[in-house]
């Protein structure tokens, strides 16, 4: 039998940042419930406020049937954005965001359909009423939620148990998302299968004689997680220890790590099959999804904002001269350079001595007109135009300078997976962070972007571009 080493003090994992959490089975019914009453009490408080204060005269049946409809697309919407499986949300102000992104892309096909059919709508002006109610109804009841479900968490982290060589429980431990409140019993073996020789489909009590399994059972551990695939004779013991006990029994093989695509497990007779597929984001169908949405969003945003972007302009000349646009070249999807449009907020000579420089907080390059232009996000408007080109997504990583990019992907693994999708004016990073990082930063916003590409979803990005347009109002820096 394999020598094992002694196993490592239980210890906790300390990670900088949370990533949005999975919901369980029970968690998700315990939210549609929540949602679900919520959402009554919004609609007959809609209208009631229609009858009473504004003296509608409202059919009962017509009203229930409105409600109904109401709820069930509101409740659909919410069930297929994914908040009932997971929270897309670290804050608190990130779930209302949510809230309120769901909420109105149910409405509008509400408001299509009971033009359509007004035989089932009791009056579009409830439908509204009901919408406003909700918005305040749900986001505090979604944020209430959210303190419960985290302090459910935090007062009982999980714990977990992984087993296998020092460097593969090193490997694993770095591509996982443990949570800081978990605690983590490492036990180093040098050869797991050898460790089973012996022991048989039938034979479950003789794996107490394993030493390493033992402390693992002995931990109260809530997950088991093998580094490298055990014989199949031995898992049925295995599975039925995990039953009695109540802990779970994963594998983490060092190579088989999802990154810039996903697996799913596939069976053909008795053989077991890895099946590799692309990531939704990369799919065919969700690229010409996405571009439809930035081509809208782009078209729209640039004739709304046409008057800032002139007046910006006027300031600039006036200020110094031309040029007002400042062109700057950025990698952009698949390695390829673009040169981005900005309106220009730095002086005309302002890289001639220094050549590329990363840009620091209270650049003393930058105009007067310059620094407000920057502070309220008007000198990123001109991107639209980039959007409009195919060069840029509204939402995406941010584009970075040839030189950086060189230098990052020296550094950081993974850095060149960002390039998959086209880059943003705004993304889930530009949200998460402040937009005036130091260059030590880049690392975490990497791990923002990758979780963006990781997990997108339209609804994702209408989250994101609304939460952009609050902080654009509210100048956040």
């Amino acid at each position: 039998m394999a020598v094992e080493a002694p196993f490592v003090e239980t210890l906790p994992l300390v990670r900088a940042k949370p990533k949005p959490a999975r919901f369980t089975r029970g968690w998700a019914i315990t939210l549609f419930v929540a949602d679900l009453l919520t959402l009554v009490v919004a609609t007959i408080a809609a209208a009631q406020l229609a009858q009473q204060y504004f003296h509608l005269q409202l059919q009962v049946d017509r009203v229930v049937t409105a409600q109904a409809v109401c709820i069930a697309t509101w409740l659909f919407v919410f069930y297929r954005a994914g908040l009932y499986e997971r929270s897309f949300a670290l804050s608190i102000r990130d779930e209302i965001y949510c809230t309120v992104t769901a909420l109105i892309l149910g409405t509008l096909p509400l408001l299509i359909l009971f033009t359509i059919v007004p035989q089932i709508s009791s009056s579009r002006a409830v439908l509204l009423g009901a919408l406003v109610f909700a918005l305040f109804a749900m986001g505090f009841e979604r944020s209430v939620a959210r303190v419960v479900h985290h302090t459910a968490i935090q007062r009982r982290g999980k714990r977990i148990a992984i087993v296998g060589t020092r460097a593969r429980i090193d490997q694993a431990l770095e591509q996982m998302h443990v949570d800081p409140r978990s605690t983590v019993l490492q036990i180093e073996v040098n050869d797991i299968e050898r460790s089973f020789d012996g022991i048989g489909a039938l034979a479950d009590r003789a794996l107490d004689d394993i030493a390493w399994l033992r402390h693992a059972r002995e931990s109260d551990c809530d997950n088991l997680i093998l580094t490298e695939i055990v014989p199949p004779r031995v898992l049925p013991p295995l599975l039925h220890a995990a039953a009695i006990e109540r802990f779970t029994i994963a594998f983490a093989p060092p190579r088989i790590c999802s990154q810039a695509y996903d697996f799913r497990i596939e069976t053909d007779g008795h053989q077991a099959m890895i099946v590799v597929r692309q990531l939704y984001t990369l799919a065919h169908g969700s690229k010409i999804l996405k571009r439809a949405f930035d081509l809208v969003v782009a078209a729209v945003l640039l004739v709304l904002a046409s008057p800032i972007i002139l007046a910006a302009a006027v300031a600039i000349l006036i200020e110094d001269g031309g040029p007002v646009l400042f062109r700057q070249e950025r990698i952009g999807q698949y390695g390829k350079s673009f040169d981005i449009l900005k309106l220009r907020s730095m002086r005309v000579d302002a890289e001639s001595h220094s050549g590329p420089t990363w840009s620091p907080v209270n650049d003393p390059r930058t105009t007067r007109v310059g620094r407000f232009v920057r502070r309220t996000s008007i000198d990123e408007l001109p991107q639209l135009i980039n959007v409009l080109r195919g060069e840029m997504s509204i939402v995406g990583p941010r584009p970075e300078r040839p030189v950086f990019v060189e230098r990052f992907r020296r550094e950081l693994p993974r850095y060149d997976e960002r390039h998959l999708v086209r880059p943003g004016i705004t993304g889930w990073s530009h949200v998460q962070m402040s937009r005036k990082l130091d260059v030590s930063a880049v690392s975490e916003r990497l791990s923002h972007d990758l979780w963006y590409i990781e997990n997108w979803g339209l609804f994702m990005d209408v989250s994101i571009v609304l939460k952009t347009a609050a902080e654009f109002l509210f100048q956040r820096q």
